[in-house]
């Protein structure tokens, strides 16, 4: 295949990355700036949550970490936009790689959600009480609010965004770079990259927080074979008709 790209694609494909791009940074900030006044809220349900104790260890640490939630908060919540204006933008161009209508914006947005509720929900609370366990005698924990903030914005965004692994599977299958059948063959290799993917993605290099992403994730994997699947019959009565 010759995926070279002529200057006027490259052009057209540039200024539509450019007007994604600008649109999606105004759509943040707007919802960052209002996210930032209720982002103390968000921290101290993020504690109570979380079942932590919090401290800071400079004047203005809490203040950043609330300029920082708040930040990420715009990004969390512009994902459906982001997405839609990647779609609209770029449909006429993928109509014949990618499933039409809203379908994949809908099935991608829920996906990356469900990822970061499942990390607010089960993966938090017991993550972080997992690595508290070691706490005991003379070992304390004091935990600084810049840190834990950092911490639960990138388990969370990580969790969103490995959660899309069904989407890229069914994506590189419409691109013809993989088939179920292939991806069935190399289960055993792909085991293995998940589990260095989730060491990586981890914020932690401990064996429990890194399996509270791996296991998932190789669930979704087989997920992603099946609709690969379902997908390649679909099209398989449309190839022999030809």
């Amino acid at each position: 295949m010759n995926y070279r790209l002529e200057p006027a694609k490259m052009i057209w494909l540039l200024t539509g990355v450019r007007k994604v791009l600008v649109k999606s940074v105004i759509t943040a900030v707007v919802l960052g700036a209002i996210a930032f006044f209720f982002s103390r809220i968000f921290i101290l349900a993020l504690v109570r949550h979380v079942n932590v104790t919090l401290y800071y260890f400079n004047p203005a640490e809490v203040f950043f970490s609330s300029v920082e939630i708040a930040i990420y908060s715009g990004i969390f919540l512009c994902i459906p936009v982001i997405v839609v204006l990647v779609w609209r933008q770029f449909r006429d161009a993928l109509r014949d790689k990618i499933a039409r209508g809203y379908v994949f914006v809908v099935f991608f947005v829920v996906l990356f959600y469900t990822g970061a509720v499942f990390c607010y929900l089960v993966v938090l609370p017991s993550g972080v009480g997992f690595l508290l366990s070691y706490e005991g005698g003379a070992i304390k924990a004091m935990m600084s609010t810049e840190r834990f903030v950092r911490f639960c914005i990138t388990m969370i965004f990580a969790f969103g965004a490995a959660f899309e692994l069904p989407i890229f599977m069914l994506l590189l299958g419409k691109l013809g770079f993989v088939t179920s059948r292939t991806l069935s063959r190399t289960r055993r290799y792909a085991i293995l990259a998940i589990v260095i993917a989730a060491s990586v993605i981890t914020p932690t290099p401990d064996i429990y927080n890194m399996s509270l992403l791996a296991f998932p994730l190789y669930l979704l994997y087989e997920i992603g074979i099946f609709l690969m699947r379902m997908t390649e019959r679909n099209l398989t009565p449309k190839n022999k008709s030809v």
